[in-house]
């Protein structure tokens, strides 16, 4: 179908306006001065414009925020998630069945013994739990960045009744515009990751979600060139050492990862390449690989140090990324082929690729429980072992 008929097409957005305007002018002018003279008739003309008017006000508003947001690139895309239909790799070649490490354990420091007692987690509700575990709101200071912002925190069932655990930890991003409560409201991933553990596929983990957008600014997770935001380093220092400190985390870089969905999936996988140090994996949604803001831009145009082509290309990092889109949704589709054939060892890229879906929720809620069983399959420290 060409593309100036998709739902994404000013055409069609115009084309709906000028049909609104149409019904607006037979609702509010023709019918109230050519009234029928049978009183049925005349109600159901009016009835009849007052809903085409309604149905086509919510058709422009929903075609306006399509095009903005990329939800829906084909009208194909809304008939739901196609299958699986192509999965690849690249760079180095991962052993999917290396056994999994035992659990980490040792002695916690006072702050990391019992959260109920730590001064960092405020007054929490411990009463309620969430997909079985407890999830918190906290605030981490901005002791490197200067910033500091809140985060969501998702402690898994066992986490209080285990004090000498150490756990693995993960470290995700929403999309822009986005908040910590729409990634847990929109793709659970604390559900995916209780699924793969019943399943047998991965282990219980902490998940950490920080604001890595204040005041819905696009910072496409990275420090801007005059140091205005610094969210690459309150991401690598601030909050790593927050939940070092205060959560009994497993220490090994191995034991933890990032994860993300749209320009979330992009920062997962930045966060990871720039940092292999502090983090072994990465799950991408829909999301791509060179940083694109939305608003203000942080780094000039040219600047190729938050492009992970150049990357990959210059010093492949010794990290290990997932991904997965719909062949629907353009822009990551496009960013992918981009830069799958570039990614060489020791960096290993597994694609998974599905036919339809958009840009949308049904596509990664699914992919997210696929992708921590990836997790769990090549990554020995979120291998599956007993709770």
């Amino acid at each position: 179908m060409p593309s100036w008929i998709q739902p994404v097409s000013p055409v069609v957005v115009g084309a709906t306006g000028v049909l609104l305007l149409a019904a607006l002018g037979w609702t509010l002018i023709w019918v109230p001065t050519h009234r029928a003279n049978r009183r049925i008739k005349a109600i159901a003309q009016q009835a009849a414009s007052v809903v085409l008017s309604i149905v086509l006000s919510l058709a422009l508003v929903f075609l306006v925020l399509n095009m903005k947001s990329l939800w829906y690139a084909t009208w194909s895309s809304m008939r739901g998630t196609g299958a699986i239909t192509e999965t690849d790799s690249a760079g180095a070649q991962l052993d999917p069945d290396q056994p999994a490490s035992g659990w980490q354990t040792g002695t916690p420091t006072s702050l990391q013994a019992d959260p109920r007692a730590n001064p960092a987690f405020g007054d929490q509700d411990w009463s309620t739990t969430t997909s079985g575990g407890h999830y918190l709101t906290v605030s981490i200071p901005g002791t490197a960045s200067g910033q500091a912002e809140s985060a969501g925190v998702w402690l898994p069932s066992s986490y209080l009744d285990h004090p000498e655990r150490f756990y693995p930890v993960l470290v995700g991003f929403s999309g822009v515009p986005g908040s910590i409560q729409a990634m847990f409201d929109g793709i659970h991933p604390d559900q995916a990751l209780v699924s793969g553990n019943i399943n047998h596929q991965v282990r219980e983990a902490i998940i950490v979600i920080p604001d890595a957008y204040p005041d819905n600014l696009d910072t496409e997770c990275v420090d801007a060139t005059d140091g205005s935001v610094k969210m690459e380093t309150f991401i690598t220092s601030d909050v790593v050492n927050w939940i070092t400190a205060n959560l009994r985390a497993d220490p090994d870089h191995s034991a933890w990862a990032t994860f993300g969905y749209s320009a979330g999936g992009f920062c997962s996988t930045m966060i990871t390449m720039r940092n292999p140090d502090k983090f072994a994996a990465s799950i991408n949604l829909s999301g791509y690989f060179t940083a694109d803001f939305e608003g203000p831009k942080l780094r000039p145009d040219g600047d190729t140090t938050y492009d992970m082509a150049v990357l990959a290309q210059a010093a492949p990092p010794d990290v290990d990324l997932w991904f997965l889109t719909a062949k629907d949704d353009p822009m990551p589709y496009q960013a992918w082929q981009q830069f799958n054939p570039l990614v060489t060892a020791p960096t290993s890229l597994t694609s998974q690729l599905v036919d339809t879906g958009g840009h949308t929720n049904p596509v990664w809620i699914p992919g997210l429980v696929a992708a921590f069983a990836w997790l769990g399959q090549t990554q020995p420290r979120f291998g599956w072992v007993t709770p």
